[in-house]
């Protein structure tokens, strides 16, 4: 195994530690799973017609919903979110 040096902001540092308190485990093997379940996995390769097929799949479904949220297609609030969730924050109340 390779040791590795990394710098995150301090907020989430924090949210690390207070995972790690609640489940009894380090802030490293916490981190270390989140890595492992959220990073980068090697994109699969398909063919012209798979890649097709799968493209056609996708389009039947846009804009079949609607969340009833007039900003929910707002990426600065997206990536907010995502990152909310990934590191089991509340959600802010305005």
């Amino acid at each position: 195994m390779k040791t590795l040096t990394i710098q995150v902001p301090d907020e989430v540092y924090a949210a690390c530690e207070r995972i790690a308190a609640r489940t009894g485990r380090t802030v490293e093997e916490c981190v270390m799973e989140f890595l492992l379940k959220h990073g980068s996995r090697p994109a699969r390769v398909l063919s012209e017609e798979q890649h097709r097929q799968a493209k056609e799949r996708i389009e039947r479904y846009l804009g079949a919903g609607c969340s009833g949220d007039p900003f929910s297609a707002d990426s600065e609030r997206i990536e907010e979110d995502l990152v909310r969730e990934a590191m089991n924050l509340p959600k802010e109340t305005p």
